[in-house]
């Protein structure tokens, strides 16, 4: 199906560079508008480039020169809200970032940024675009659009693709994943026609590129610079655009860009220079454009990760009363079924003219309790699996809450294997195969230590890599807390002090760290086995006997071991 992308291939040229076009006439509302850019430069004014579809075609040309039949290796969005993708090429891997919602939308490679892998769009094309290759890239005449076409062959040289359309629009940016039947799999932004009456975004729909304005056709920037003449500098620029010929950059005195375009442009009181690629510029404008920063501080990504994993527990808390509202419903089945055996039984006292039609009342009432069963035979697992996952998500939850800021990858890392089944494979065994940090360890004495885990990943590590079978492991019964090793060299008593001080730890470091006391489980590490397919640190328990510990008596011992003490309640 027609993306409606009118704009033909963009193939890389391998011609001669193309002679300058030379300015003929200035305008004096470009040069008024160029002198207001200038007086602010100093200002820390955030400065527009502004762009059009001739840019935008020269932009595909060099894309496409340097990604054609790269790899995609990764695909996620930064912290930044910007897309990023990442491809093996051959000079080595390259990171292509799509600022949607810049004041000037741009595409342009950039270095190392922070990422974060959340669900939605960024899930979406890692689910899609990963392993895929560039087929095509081109644009759109008359206006900013840019489509890369990815996708892979078989060997029989069947192609499967994907179309990545990036509307680099400003004030209405955009960026759409479509399938090969030209609907739309995942946007960035959707949109009804409540939003826009000209124009819907809704994923499952047939995608339909933004109305054209043949106005823009002569973009206004050589109108205001060219006059009459724009028109056949357009022309000039579209034949010789292939060749790839230098741009002509305008900088402030304190060399901040105000301008570029394919040919000479009145902008006065700037400095000009001819360079060479306009993905360069690019990136220079993503590399100032708002102010970016620096990446979020850990509170904030404390709080987006703890948002993220609330989302999810309400997804399957939701899911799971529900369910509970079916199994309630079969509690019919019992009166279903004496129904079914009263008429039975009755039936030999009714006439023999009316026994057939009470026969086939009895098998209706009965195939109904049998579709009941075979119901309730479903939902029941069903709803236990749910549970498990609440009871995962709420320990996840309240870990990312309470980590150290390094750990907070480890806890996004541990709620993403459990919860988003879809990642891709080569990225499962990367995470699965990283080293965990070290827990906390305290030293009670020659020979006795107990040792905490500091994350999800730690807990499991802690458990079922370091601790010895005899090792006792404690855990705050019923409520998310750290796994607690007790490992001695030599026998102890079961009245001794390190007992208590290990269920101490354990009730400081669970979700009852405030309370007075928290009842605590010990059992022998022998005894703990693993969740099947539960988050890291979820675990099942036999043999266990009750302790009763306390926080602040755990908190006075720590604190004199090691200072100040970073725990969930503090």
């Amino acid at each position: 199906m027609e993306t409606h992308l009118s704009g033909e291939l963009c193939r890389h040229p391998a011609g001669p560079v193309a002679a300058p076009l030379h300015a003929e006439r200035t305008s004096p509302a470009i040069n008024a508008a160029a002198r207001r850019r200038v007086e602010g430069a100093g200002s820390g004014t955030v400065l527009r480039v502004y762009t059009d579809w001739l840019l935008l075609r020269r932009c595909a040309l060099e894309l496409l020169g340097a990604l054609r039949g790269a790899r995609c290796s990764a695909a996620t969005t930064s912290f930044d809200r910007r897309i990023v993708l990442r491809f093996e090429c051959t000079g080595g891997p390259r990171r292509l970032a799509i600022a949607c919602f810049d004041p000037t939308p741009s595409v342009a490679f950039v270095p190392e940024l922070p990422l974060e892998e959340g669900p939605g769009f960024g899930r979406a094309l890692r689910d899609r675009l990963v392993g895929a290759r560039v087929l095509e890239i081109s644009s759109r005449r008359n206006d900013r659009v840019l489509r890369l076409r990815m996708g892979t062959r078989s060997r029989f040289g069947v192609a499967r693709f994907h179309d990545l359309i990036l509307e680099l629009i400003p004030r209405f940016g955009n960026a759409l994943l479509l399938g090969e039947d030209g609907r739309i799999v995942s946007a960035l932004q959707n949109f009804d026609a409540a939003a826009n009456a000209r124009r819907t975004v809704l994923e499952g729909d047939p995608y339909e590129a933004p109305p054209l304005d043949e106005r823009l056709r002569t973009p206004r920037t050589l109108v205001r610079a060219y006059g009459p003449d724009a028109e056949r500098i357009v022309e000039e620029i579209e034949s010789s655009i292939e060749r790839l010929a230098d741009l002509y950059v305008y900088r402030s005195s304190e060399g901040r860009l105000l301008q570029a375009h394919l040919v000479p442009l009145p902008i006065v009181d700037a400095i000009e220079s001819r360079e060479p690629s306009v993905l360069a510029l690019f990136a220079e404008m993503q590399g100032i454009a708002g102010d970016r920063g620096a990446a979020p501080s850990a509170a904030a990504r404390r709080e987006q990760l703890v948002a993220r994993i609330g989302k999810r527990l309400a997804a399957d808390e939701r899911d799971a009363a529900q369910i509970r509202e079916r199994i309630a419903e079969i509690g019919e089945r019992d009166a279903l079924r004496s129904a079914g055996e009263a008429v039975y039984a009755g039936l030999h006292q009714r006439p023999p003219e009316e026994r057939r039609a009470l026969k086939e009342e009895a098998l209706r009432i009965f195939e109904r309790y049998r579709s009941l069963g075979e119901r309730a035979e479903r939902l029941e697992p069903a709803l236990a699996r749910l549970e498990e996952r609440i009871e995962g998500a709420r320990s996840l939850q309240w870990e990312a809450s309470r980590v150290e800021p390094d750990l907070l990858a480890e806890v996004s890392r541990a709620f993403e294997s459990a919860f988003e089944a879809n990642r891709h494979r080569v990225t499962a065994r990367k995470i699965k195969a990283r080293k965990s940090t070290p827990p906390r360890e305290v030293n009670v004495r020659p020979g006795v230590r107990i040792l905490i885990g500091r994350s999800p990943e730690q807990n499991a590590d802690l458990t079922f890599r370091i601790a010895r079978p005899e090792d006792r492991w404690f855990h705050a019964k019923g409520i998310p807390g750290a796994h607690v090793i007790l490992q001695c060299d030599h026998e102890i008593a079961e009245d001794d002090a390190a007992l208590g001080l290990a269920a101490d730890c354990a009730a400081l470091f669970s979700k009852g760290s405030a309370s007075a006391k928290v009842d605590v489980e010990v059992t022998k590490r022998k005894h703990v086995r693993k969740q099947r397919g539960g988050a890291p640190g979820l675990v099942y328990y036999t043999n266990a006997r009750a302790l009763i510990g306390v926080p602040e008596r755990a908190r006075a011992a720590l604190v004199t071991r090691e200072g100040a003490l970073r725990t969930p309640s503090s």
